[in-house]
């Protein structure tokens, strides 16, 4: 049986840790949240048995994606507060894709976003050497979008009319950050 390699990141006052099998019903929870799902998937909600997710997330524990990392993000308390990713990871272009979502509401419009996107991207381009750093959202999602704009990604283009929802279409943004972009942005901060 495999396990995750991610390893522990921090940032600020969030720990980014491999998903455990021990937090299931936390995860369960926020994928059958109508709400987490119109924010970020393009899968129309439906509400999820819990031995399908079940079945799911052991693979993601246990069997992780080869090109990808999830992370568990836990608040200075100790509570689990949500999740990030990357994916489509590329060793040989040196890209890949991120995402952040705080699952658990009492921590929205705090920071720990904005701290758990930092260690990922410190993982990005500190630890797995990447050149260009990617987010997506829908043009709906305006928290997820100041957020990596405020990160230093910029806007690369938009896919028209890519979502129906809510009795209409809805753009798809997506951004990219480059490793000198990155390294200047952190410059800035400082």
């Amino acid at each position: 049986m495999r396990t995750s390699t991610a390893k522990v990141l921090a940032q600020g006052r969030v720990r980014l840790t491999p998903l455990h099998l021990d937090n299931i019903y936390t995860h369960f929870h926020w994928n059958n949240d109508p709400e987490l799902n119109h924010l970020d998937s393009e899968i129309p909600y439906a509400e999820e048995a819990f031995g399908d997710f079940k079945r799911r997330f052991e693979e993601m524990v246990y069997h992780p994606s080869p090109d990808g990392r999830d992370f568990e993000i836990y608040a200075e308390d100790g509570t689990l507060i949500g999740v990030a990713y990357l994916t489509r990871i590329s060793p040989h272009n040196q890209h890949c894709t991120v995402g952040v979502t705080i699952g658990d509401r009492r921590y929205w419009g705090k920071g720990y976003g904005r701290e758990a996107l930092d260690a990922v991207l410190g993982y990005c381009f500190n630890e797995l050497g990447m050149h260009r750093v990617s987010a997506e959202t829908f043009e709906y999602n305006v928290a997820w979008r100041r957020l990596v704009e405020g990160m230093g990604f910029r806007e690369e283009g938009v896919e028209r009319d890519y979502l129906y929802r809510d009795g209409r279409y809805w753009d798809k943004v997506i951004y990219a950050i480059l490793d000198t972009e990155y390294r200047a942005h952190r410059a800035e901060a400082a």
